[in-house]
């Protein structure tokens, strides 16, 4: 957007950029979290200024600011020009790129133009290959690199090996209840053993693990897994796993990964707050607290914004010890 007239940005400015750079999006049943990715990247790299929090959409999920602003023009950008790209790779030609994106698109052209065999690899295998670093293309999947028409597994000649989710079964529900530390997934398969709802499985998705294992749920079964739910801290981790995870999900033919909105509610009651951890920003904290129930988000973001964080473990044996503080935890 070098050549915009203007600094500020409206978001129906930024819908028609959008279908512009990237057409094929206008069809994505995602389009509107691939364009709060895409802001939100661009501004984590201080290519735009996203607005108070009182300046957003919040008519439909996820919220998406009213408008952004440029940055000023203190410094010319710099200009690069452009390789020669792949054939695979034309669409990079007319693309509007972030540095980011340029360095990693450049670096799979090259892969490209030099690579021979049709050997399929595990993905870390081809990210060290290709990037010098075996983790460069974990999370990508969920950005507007890839797509169709863009970047893919097969373009890329490899597989993901995705880790298992280790899972129990507790009953005949449809619902999946993902949690993201030991302590509470093994209280949670005592508790729903005991107590039937609408929760078939419980797993463990072992913090940051759940990225991935996510890929292993269609080997669940029975019950066929219809609805993904997931509980976990109430901090920057404890939020963007099930985020990513929701959308690696989608774009795998998944259900989305959903708050387990009653326990959230419990965990804001009952909770300690604990101190010590960095404050967030409000605009980063606004993106990261939009995953949950919309009823959740304000205080969830105060949290994050002064430096608090909420451990799952709260809710636990002792307060799940009574029949109706099981029955209000498992109202999924």
């Amino acid at each position: 957007m070098d050549d915009w007239p203007n600094r500020r940005v409206s978001l129906r400015d930024l819908w028609r950029v959008l279908d512009e750079t990237d057409p094929s999006s206008g069809a994505r049943a995602g389009r509107r979290q691939l364009l709060a990715d895409v802001l939100n990247e661009l501004a984590a790299a201080d290519q735009l200024e996203l607005p108070s929090t009182r300046s957003y959409d919040r008519t439909e999920r996820p919220a998406l600011p009213t408008f952004v602003t440029l940055p000023g023009d203190a410094e010319p950008q710099r200009r690069f020009p452009d390789p020669v790209w792949h054939p695979k790779l034309a669409w990079a030609a007319g693309a509007r790129l972030t540095a980011g994106q340029r360095e990693l698109l450049g670096k799979i052209n090259e892969w490209l133009f030099r690579s021979r065999d049709d050997l399929v690899v595990p993905l870390r295998e081809r990210s060290l290959e290709i990037m010098g670093d075996e983790k460069a293309l974990d999370g990508k999947f969920a950005t507007a690199l890839f797509g169709e028409g863009r970047l893919s597994l097969d373009l890329l000649r490899a597989h993901r090996t995705a880790l298992p989710l280790y899972a129990e079964r507790v009953g005949d529900g449809p619902v999946l209840l993902v949690v993201e530390n030991s302590a509470t997934f093994h209280t949670m398969v005592s508790v729903l053993g005991d107590n039937p709802s609408r929760v078939g499985w419980i797993g463990w998705g072992a913090g940051a693990g759940f990225e991935t294992s996510v890929h292993s749920i269609p080997a669940l079964g029975p019950p066929l897994v219809r609805e993904i739910r997931y509980f976990g801290d109430l901090d920057r981790n404890g939020l963007r796993i099930p985020a990513s995870a929701s959308r690696i999900a989608e774009l795998s033919g998944l259900p989305p990964v959903l708050p387990a909105s009653p326990l959230y509610r419990i965990l804001l009651e009952i909770g300690v707050p604990q101190p010590g951890q960095p404050k967030i920003p409000v605009a980063a904290a606004t993106a990261l607290v939009d995953w949950l129930d919309p009823a959740h988000a304000d205080e969830a973001r105060d949290l994050l914004t002064n430096g608090f964080r909420l451990a799952q473990e709260a809710v636990g044996t002792r307060y799940l010890r009574t029949d109706a503080s099981a029955a209000r935890c498992l109202a999924l």
